[in-house]
């Protein structure tokens, strides 16, 4: 156990932090090969760090996602050569050991390359500007709280999903829409849980003076966004694979499949490699908190948004020849409706398993505290007892 919990930080953490640290050398890929195996060791053999489905997700897919980052930084990129901070115009390759080392740290720990050239600025609402620091941290506070209050209600439709899982509740006509629509909690729960976590080491981060409010733009986009599959992926849901996805697809289209960039073919290799790589992290999730690398739908669910990209850049470029290229009010009603119905219909199959895995649980299911009150003030037993 002792030797177990040793691993990631000596084989995987310092091989990382060492390959962005020293200076260029064809060498540097060799610092890939520890930190590839210590993962993948971490992911089949290591103990969970709890007995919670939901927790052992995240673990898993962060091991993978770790693989797939030290793949761009040491495998892919220069970092030293091609990298740098938004404030510093040259090359950290010619700096002291301190500097590269505090520059390594900051490069390792940011995700979305907040603060860097490389920082993808049109994906992200705008930076917080002209707020002072406490101003910041009692707003992010107030968001922190807005989102906990989400995450309460969000344990009605879920146990309404529950129900649905048990087979307690029909699935033809408008019930069985109506059930297949309670999978998406499982999506709203991410959403809620991220930007509440997001919130909260904004406040203490910037409260003791680890970063300023610019460090910390939303984390998602605006919902207004996502009126097609691709905006929802693109604008509105949250970036922190997009570095390295991209970097994979475009590897490949360049490398192995020698397209031209810029070409239809070299964009849609790009897409199908990036939702490919995408559901492997999560399938990295899945193997730990279900035991199994078939039993979930994870595979299937990210391809398929590849597939409905694709489906709907042919529909919009189709639309534009036939003159009805300009986004209008009824085209985002439309879209939106569309999104809605994918949603209905890809969700199910990849959350249905975690939440078998839920019902299992025991001690981790909790009724909304909320509701708990409105049916003490309300009197509602009979509500108490469907909820």
């Amino acid at each position: 156990m002792a030797i177990g919990a040793l691993i990631e930080p000596l084989f995987s953490h310092l091989p990382f932090f060492l390959a962005l640290v020293v200076r260029p050398s064809p060498y540097r890929k060799l610092f890939f090969i520890p930190i590839l195996c210590a993962n993948i060791w971490i992911l089949l053999y290591g103990s969970s760090p709890v007995n919670y489905s939901r927790v052992v997700n995240i673990w898993g897919t962060s091991l993978a996602t770790r693989v797939a980052i030290a793949s761009d930084f040491i495998l892919l990129t220069d970092v030293q050569n091609e990298l740098r901070l938004q404030i510093d115009k040259r090359h950290i390759s010619s700096a002291p050991l301190r500097e590269r080392m505090s520059w390594g740290f900051r490069l390792m720990t940011t995700s979305r390359g907040i603060g860097w050239a490389h920082e993808c600025t049109t994906r992200f609402p705008p930076k917080p500007q002209n707020i002072s620091r406490w101003a910041f941290v009692v707003s992010k506070l107030l968001w922190a709280g807005y989102y906990y209050i989400l995450s309460d209600l969000e344990q009605i439709p879920l146990q309404w999903n529950f129900a649905v899982i048990r087979g307690e509740v029909g699935m033809e006509g408008l019930t069985g829409l109506f059930a297949r629509a309670t999978f998406l909690v499982y999506l709203a729960e991410v959403y809620t849980g991220m930007n509440m976590a997001y919130n909260i080491l904004a406040a203490v981060t910037v409260s003791v003076g680890l970063s300023e409010p610019r460090d910390w733009p939303a984390i998602f986009g605006y919902w207004s966004d996502a009126y097609t599959v691709g905006r929802f992926w693109g604008r509105f849901w949250h970036q922190n694979f997009r570095r390295f996805v991209t970097a994979h697809g475009k590897f490949i289209s360049k490398n192995i499949f020698h397209l031209k960039s810029g070409t239809s073919l070299a964009w849609h290799v790009q897409l199908f490699v990036a939702f490919a790589l995408s559901g492997l992290i999560h399938l990295a999730g899945d193997y730990r908190g279900q035991d199994d690398w078939t039993k979930g739908g994870t595979m299937r669910f990210f391809l398929l948004q590849a597939v409905a990209i694709s489906f709907e850049d042919v529909v919009i470029n189709l639309a534009s020849r036939l003159g009805f290229g300009k986004t209008t009010r009824l085209s985002k009603c439309i879209g939106y409706l569309w999104v809605l119905g994918w949603w209905i219909w890809a969700v199910p199959p990849w959350t249905g398993p975690w939440a078998e895995v839920r019902i299992r649980e025991v001690g981790h299911h909790r009724q909304s505290f909320i509701l708990r009150v409105c049916q003490q003030v309300l009197g509602d037993s009979e509500g108490s007892r469907l909820l």
